[in-house]
């Protein structure tokens, strides 16, 4: 059978896009380039706010007018079905997040398992997922509610998750989940996640791995032992925290778990740690309770902190979840205060990056650019353009000559040193 794969969405939506396909081409199905002409599909669906919901149920609509079959997985999956309306539906199976190793068998055997051709494309950077669920209980989240509570792959697993992965070609791992340092809290002896990084960090290889989002509530108990790890050549100097709000008032309200004062230290802690540490983070601008002045302290949050990366998204009503049954503050001002922010985050991004202009070092190719450029990645993850094309995966002596609001660029003081071949997986 040949079967077109789509996912959307979150890294970790991503990475079990990528294990389906895998599974599917073990099991003797081809992995179709797009859905024309394929024999099935396979929507990997986000549905995180209200407009991305919106866009999934007219993607599936688009499926079904092409695909004698569509398999329906992800966060839709089963709270929102009853979206999926019309004609199509008695073509579409619906398939729980964490039943999504059984699809090769709901679409059965492929004509000859393991050997046939369509194999997925091999990526230099894969994701590793590293647990279902969360331990939070954020009152507006809704991909904890269609996730469920904490589920954590075994480290073991992990382990052979990341070799193959390498095998495979990846020379960057991503672990991730939806809260990368809540992994382990549920498993027999709780190990945490800086032993899964020793036990990641162990594997023969060339490959560098970047640690996904995590919760404040969840690092703070690990966060000595986690920023050491990231200091060694093996890990991204890269931290993904997201704070969602500067006010203790909104953040109570979101039932976050954590304060203010929490998050600045856990990113004082990390940037003492390690040097030139890139930070990203994430916040929910409009949410019911938020006043101006709640509004005007996350702002001074972002310009006291700094972040390297700010994701800003509007609050989002998200049915089944305790915030939804606030009262929604006016579109303008939610609109008007996500522009503000917006704003500020380009402003802080362009002076943050200013700040690494004549800084030498290497720099791993991970991509291409259309205009003949090469993208890389410095060890803090900071993206890094060439203007030239390398070989992809190589190692590079470079020199930053510039910024922009949301990469650097620079060139090359030496010859770029190719990877020796992947071990097998």
């Amino acid at each position: 059978m040949h079967v077109y794969v789509e996912s959307y969405g979150c890294a970790q939506n991503q990475g079990e896009g990528h294990a389906i396909a895998r599974d599917l081409h073990a099991a003797g199905h081809s992995i179709a380039a797009g859905p024309e002409g394929a024999d099935a599909g396979i929507l990997v669906s986000c549905a995180v706010i209200g407009s991305t919901e919106a866009r999934m149920v007219e993607r599936w609509r688009e499926l079904t007018e092409v695909l004698p079959r569509v398999l329906v997985t992800g966060c839709l999956v089963p709270l929102r079905t009853g979206l999926l309306a019309g004609a199509g539906r008695d073509r579409t199976t619906f398939v729980p997040i964490r039943d999504q190793a059984r699809i090769p068998d709901i679409l059965g055997e492929g004509s000859d398992p393991g050997s046939s051709p369509g194999a997925p494309p091999a990526d230099l950077a894969e994701e590793v997922v590293l647990a279902q669920g969360c331990v939070s209980g954020c009152t507006y989240c809704f991909s904890r509610l269609a996730r469920g509570r904490l589920a954590s792959v075994a480290p073991e697993e992990v382990v052979r998750r990341v070799r193959s992965a390498h095998g495979r070609g990846a020379v960057e791992i991503r672990l991730t989940s939806l809260d990368a340092s809540a992994w382990g809290l549920d498993l027999d002896g709780q190990p945490r996640l800086p032993q899964l990084m020793d036990a990641v960090a162990g594997l023969p290889g060339t490959f560098a791995v970047r640690v996904g989002m995590m919760s404040p509530q969840t690092l703070a108990p690990i966060h000595e032992a986690y920023f050491r790890r990231l200091t060694g050549p093996r890990f991204f100097s890269f931290l993904h925290l997201p704070v969602q709000s500067g006010s203790d008032g909104v953040l109570a309200s979101m039932h976050r778990g954590h304060t203010v004062a929490d998050f600045r230290h856990l990113v004082d802690a990390g940037r003492a740690a390690c040097p030139g540490l890139m930070l990203a983070t994430d916040i929910i601008t409009g949410f019911p309770t938020e006043t101006e002045d709640d509004h005007r302290a996350t702002l001074d949050l972002l310009r006291d902190v700094a972040p390297e990366v700010v994701n800003v998204t509007r609050f989002s009503a998200r049915p089944g979840t305790p915030a939804s049954r606030l009262e929604e503050l006016p579109s303008r001002i939610a609109k008007r205060r996500s522009r503000e922010l917006a704003e500020e985050r380009q402003a802080l991004a362009r002076t943050r990056l200013e700040g690494w202009i004549g800084w030498e070092g290497s720099a791993r190719i991970l991509e291409h650019g259309s205009d003949g450029s090469s993208v890389a990645r410095l060890p803090n993850y900071l993206p890094f353009i060439l203007p030239e094309r390398l070989s992809l995966g190589a190692i590079a002596p470079v020199r930053v000559e510039g910024a922009r609001s949301n990469y650097l660029f620079g060139r090359r003081t030496g010859p770029a040193e190719a990877l020796p071949p992947a071990l097998p997986p």
